[in-house]
């Protein structure tokens, strides 16, 4: 009759066993951190990927808009459309896209082609980012991107204009301006040329708005010669800059016959 085994005997039975059976928990923990390890990394790869793509659609559209504009609508549109798929697929959270990506593509959209949706979308999101308060110690909460804020308030601004929205037009310019006003001690750009430039552009966005009216109220027309007229300074100081002469061109008559001469400022 066979001995049976002894107490240390069990014990070290056992032991190997709970030995073996961590050994095995440990290995199938390490399997799976290597498997999120790697699905991390493919993750982080196929976002870094998804940026890099988006700067280059950026830098595409900018070259056509730069280029000609209106005459390559639909390359910018089919560029701004497959951006907007990419940051659907993966969200802003991975992407972490800056308020000036989502600016730049609205305004080559408002300024060259006519999906003014997709505009109004991308300059929101603009906002979005720009807009939001962060914290600066003892100076207390400010503006993430005060300028980018304005300049995004300045697209919607312009998209209203071509949708023949003078109420929305003049408040987004209105916010544009207050920006400029509670910024601007922080910012000289901000306070001067970025102020400059938001009744220049308010002022030439009024007058296409009207331009594009079969009848223009007189109360529109006596607004239109509000916005020229305190914008008189700023397009004389701004001269010939290709924006001014940009906005300019798309004016084809003085309807409200103010006094800025479109004629001077459409010439290159």
């Amino acid at each position: 009759m066979a001995a049976s085994p002894s107490g240390t005997e069990r014990v070290s039975t056992w032991a190997g066993v709970i030995i073996a059976l961590i050994a095995t928990v440990t290995s199938f923990v390490s399997a799976v951190a290597a498997v999120d390890a790697s699905q991390g990394i493919a993750d982080a790869q196929r976002q870094d990927a998804a940026r890099t793509e988006v700067s280059r659609y950026v830098v595409q559209m900018s070259e056509l808009d730069r280029t000609g504009g209106s005459t390559h609508r639909n390359e910018i549109v089919t560029l701004a459309r497959q951006t907007d798929s990419l940051i659907a697929r993966h969200g802003q959270r991975s992407l972490n896209l800056s308020a000036s990506t989502y600016r730049l593509i609205s305004l080559f959209l408002a300024l060259s082609t006519t999906d003014l949706e997709l505009a109004v979308r991308m300059a929101h999101r603009a906002l979005e980012l720009a807009a939001r308060t962060e914290s600066h110690g003892v100076g207390g909460p400010r503006m993430a991107d005060p300028l980018e804020a304005l300049q995004a308030h300045r697209v919607l601004a312009d998209v209203a204009a071509q949708n023949l929205d003078f109420d929305t037009m003049s408040k987004e310019f209105q916010a544009a301006l207050h920006i400029s006003e509670t910024e601007g001690g922080r910012n000289r750009y901000i306070d001067k040329e970025a102020r400059q430039f938001t009744r220049a552009y308010w002022a030439l966005d009024a007058m296409m708005l009207v331009d594009d009216q079969e009848s223009p109220t007189a109360g529109e027309c006596a607004e239109v010669r509000r916005r020229a007229d305190a914008a008189r300074k700023d397009l004389e100081a701004l001269g010939k800059n290709p924006e001014i002469v940009r906005r300019a061109k798309r004016i084809e008559e003085n309807v409200c016959a103010t006094w800025v001469d479109l004629h001077a400022l459409q010439q290159d």
